[in-house]
């Protein structure tokens, strides 16, 4: 008997943070990490789907403050690759990361005073990842089995795609001018996060979010805090 394939009942909102919003967060975990390097626009925007991912699910006990929190991106390791992959190369050059955290300090309080708000740890956590894989590009290529080797709850993962420099609105512009929307048809994971760079073309990041729709209103009402 052929098996059914089940397809989870998911939520899907896409959001859009214009630079201003962008440039407040970078001030907010600035001030709370002075002497770090400015955070850019992937680590603040991705650290902000990570809070608000984490708060949705804590008041269902999903994740309790205990709980290890992990989340899943990718980085472009062309330009790190020594020897150069070369520009007759045809393919990616792509390697995964992976950050962890305890849920307790993507839950605190922002008003908390002893190492920066949640917020801004979750963006501390994103860059040392980044920075650990522009340092190491191949340590983490096999990245389809990273997440099976890692004891991992995908009930507390959350998994980033796509970039916030990748136009999506201009490559999908094939001569009939750039479309009214642009979003990636696969998203079938619980806690899954797709970035594109805005339709207008000053800064702004698109992200698609899906999620269950249970926790879709909290998680609105943390991600939209920006303002």
């Amino acid at each position: 008997m052929e098996a059914i394939l089940v397809r989870p009942n998911l939520s899907r909102r896409t959001f859009t943070i214009s630079t201003q919003q962008i440039h407040r967060l970078k001030q907010h975990i600035t001030a709370c990490f002075p002497s770090a390097a400015p955070p850019s626009s992937f680590v603040v925007v991705v650290a902000l789907a990570w809070v608000s991912f984490v708060r949705a699910k804590h008041p269902d006990v999903i994740i309790s403050p205990d709980d290890e929190v992990t989340l899943f991106f990718f980085a472009d390791c062309r330009a790190r690759l020594d020897p150069p992959a070369g520009d007759g190369f045809f393919g990616t050059c792509i390697s995964g990361c992976l950050a962890q955290a305890t849920a307790r300090d993507l839950l605190a309080d922002d008003n908390d005073d002893d190492g920066g708000s949640s917020l801004a740890r979750a963006a501390a956590a994103v860059a040392a990842e980044v920075r650990r894989a522009a340092e190491e590009p191949l340590a983490l290529w096999d990245w389809m089995s990273l997440v099976e080797r890692v004891d991992v709850d995908f009930d507390r993962l959350v998994i980033v795609s796509g970039s916030t420099r990748f136009p999506a609105y201009q490559a999908a512009d094939f001569g009939w001018g750039p479309p009214a929307r642009t979003e990636l048809v696969t998203m079938n994971h619980d806690g899954q996060v797709v970035l594109v760079a805005g339709k207008d073309a000053d800064g702004g990041v698109q992200a698609s979010v899906s999620l269950n729709p249970a926790h879709m209103d909290a998680f609105k009402s943390c991600f939209s805090y920006v303002g």
